[in-house]
């Protein structure tokens, strides 16, 4: 039997990595690091890719263009929200519990993030 290939999407895997990063860090790092990544990727990707959309306006390709770029600017604000919901949620545990997290409360607060990351747009 062969390996199934399974295509990962960089972008999203940033939320899992960050949960990994913050919960074996000190709270007001873990926060920090939650508040720096939202600050990256929602609103300086997001921003970024908004403004190429709106430099291609008068573009016979424009519809095109927005629908790519659409779903980007959508992933870039959901992995950012996500980044800074775990990062809070991890400043909350570190700061009463330390930062000892184990790996089934790491999948799970990742799990969660995604999820809620969602909702808030």
């Amino acid at each position: 039997m062969g390996r199934r290939y399974r295509r990962k999407n960089d972008l999203v895997s940033i939320v899992f990595e960050m949960v990994q990063v913050a919960a074996r860090l000190p709270w007001w790092s873990a926060l920090l690091l939650g508040a720096l990544l939202y600050l990256l990727i929602a609103i300086g990707l997001g921003g970024y890719l908004e403004t190429q959309l709106a430099a291609q306006e008068g573009s016979r390709l424009y519809p095109m263009i927005e629908a790519r770029y659409g779903r980007f600017i959508r992933l870039s604000a959901w992995v950012g929200n996500a980044c800074f919901l775990s990062g809070l949620f991890f400043a909350v545990r570190n700061y009463f519990f330390g930062a000892n997290a184990q790996r089934k409360e790491k999948s799970g607060v990742s799990f969660i993030a995604k999820i809620l990351g969602r909702s808030i747009d």
